[in-house]
Parts: structure tokens; sequence; C-alpha cells
């Protein structure tokens, strides 16, 4: 399996600083204009389905709920307001729903956060 485009780590930080709350309805579209705006991504002709499988991954550990669909526009919420936690073995900063499992860093993989 090869690596996404775009980083777990930085989507996360998309979803903290701009729809951290579980009231806070946002897509995959709204995600990807947040990418297009960061240095690293602005070059890269991106689309929703280059990080698709990363946002189905959150699905999965509890991070993002799935509430609508159409076409290629995903709707999610937060079920939990996220958490930042510190990775002990790398020092990257990450954040997680409360119900989120595993608990573990998008950067190293390591489950020794704090």
């Amino acid at each position: 399996m090869s690596s996404p485009k775009v980083s777990r780590q930085d989507i996360r930080r998309i979803i903290s600083d701009n729809f951290n709350a579980t009231d806070i309805r946002f897509s995959n579209d709204e995600i990807l204009e947040h990418l297009k705006e960061t240095e690293r991504y602005k070059g890269m002709n991106l689309d929703v389905l280059d990080f698709e499988d990363v946002l189905l991954e959150m699905e999965q550990t509890g991070f993002l709920r799935p509430i609508a669909q159409n076409f290629n526009t995903r709707y999610y919420k937060i079920m939990t307001d996220l958490e930042e936690k510190t990775c002990k073995d790398c020092n990257i900063k990450s954040w997680f729903a409360e119900a989120e499992e595993p608990k573990k860093c998008p950067a190293c993989g390591s489950s020794n956060l704090s």
C-alpha cells in the first residue's frame, strides 16, 4: 500500500483548528479547501479522492462520524471535542477524539501518547 498524498497529521490539524465542536458539520470539500491554503499542498492538484482513504480510516477509529454523502462530497461531524496529545516517541502533537481507538501517533504509529 502506498502512502497517501495528504498527511493524516495535516487533516487532523485542519479538523481540530476549524471544526472542533460536536455541532459543526463539515465536508471533505471544506477540508480540501483548507489543504489548498497550506504551503505544503499549494502546488499540488489535489482532489478529495487523494485523501479519501485517510478519512475512511478516521471513520473506522471513531475520529469522524459520517452523516451524509452526495457523489464525492461526504459530510462529517465529530462525536466529542478533540484533545491534543503528544507522542512520547517522536514528540509530534496530534488530535484525537475521546472515543477513538486505537489512539496511535499518525506520524510514527506509536501508542505512547500523553
